[in-house]
């Protein structure tokens, strides 16, 4: 049994060595190689865990930003549970779960407005801060002598996002009865202000010392990553909401949505380490070319 195990781990071991040496052997200048540059920023980065970072501060400040808004705007605290209920197709006790998580701020309108703006006031910034560090370390800039005139920088994102949410609000205020064609007609300019966002975003954020033109990438890719989350919030989000809500009542429903909230966060993430690893491709193969 002691051998067996020797030879099951010796070529175990074997295997990887050989993955890594394949991994190590990639030209940075082809597509592979731009790939395993991708993963290593990302790596290098600790993605992950500004992914995760990502998540909190979007839950501690957009998410009840969103709610309240929303819960001035309709006159009805049911409206908004009512919407997302009806677009997931929730039933049953997971739909009772989530009406009684997002129906507290149409209820108590002006204590929720209070504990929004704190958390805002409180953590906004740190949205910013998270991205600016994510971009930063995949480019390998060093931007900390400027934390304190950063805060600007950091404002203006967040007053970005807050106004982009405001916009959405009232845009399904005002289609509600409208026939869906219309919204569908509006989708194109969403897609392409979240387009210009992130683009403009991290080259703010990163002090415009890299050319928007090697942004482009990782913009289009966060662009088609989050109309992938839209789509998939039908099939995936719902069976998460059903599971969670099953095993954990109605703080299941919130670990739910924080566990979703983690996917479009990842994105960015992901998108902030692809950009640079482009931009080397294109680097080497302009050197490469000029050399012959």
């Amino acid at each position: 049994m002691i051998e067996r195990t020797r030879r099951y781990y010796s070529r175990a071991v074997s295997t990887a060595e050989r993955g890594q040496q394949w991994v190590d052997e990639r030209d940075p200048a082809s597509r592979t190689g731009a790939t395993v540059g991708w993963f290593r920023r990302y790596a290098a980065a600790d993605g992950q865990l500004y992914a995760v970072l990502l998540t909190a501060y979007v839950f501690l400040t957009l998410i009840p930003a969103a709610l309240v808004i929303s819960s001035y705007f309709d006159r009805d605290p049911n409206a908004l549970a009512d919407r997302v209920v009806n677009r997931l197709g929730l039933h049953g006790a997971t739909e009772d779960l989530f009406r009684s998580v997002l129906q507290g701020a149409g209820g108590h309108k002006l204590a929720a407005s209070l504990i929004a703006l704190g958390s805002v006031v409180l953590y906004g910034l740190g949205i910013g801060r998270v991205l600016q560090l994510a971009h930063a370390r995949a480019w390998g800039l060093d931007l900390r002598k400027a934390r304190i005139a950063d805060q600007w920088r950091y404002l203006r994102v967040l007053l970005a996002i807050l106004g982009a949410i405001l916009l959405y609000v009232l845009e399904v205020r005002e289609l509600r009865g409208e026939p869906s064609w219309i919204g569908w007609a509006i989708a194109p300019l969403w897609v392409a202000a979240v387009f210009w966002f992130f683009v403009w975003a991290p080259s703010l954020l990163l002090h415009e010392l890299v050319a928007r033109r090697d942004i482009v990438p990782g913009a289009v890719f966060t662009m088609l990553g989050l109309v992938g989350v839209r789509l998939l919030s039908h099939y995936l989000l719902v069976n998460w909401l059903n599971w969670y809500g099953k095993n954990y009542g109605g703080f299941g429903i919130v670990m739910a949505l924080f566990f979703w909230v983690t996917i479009p966060a990842t994105v960015l993430i992901l998108a902030a380490a692809l950009s640079p690893a482009l931009a080397h491709r294109r680097r080497l193969r302009k050197e490469r070319a000029g050399k012959g």
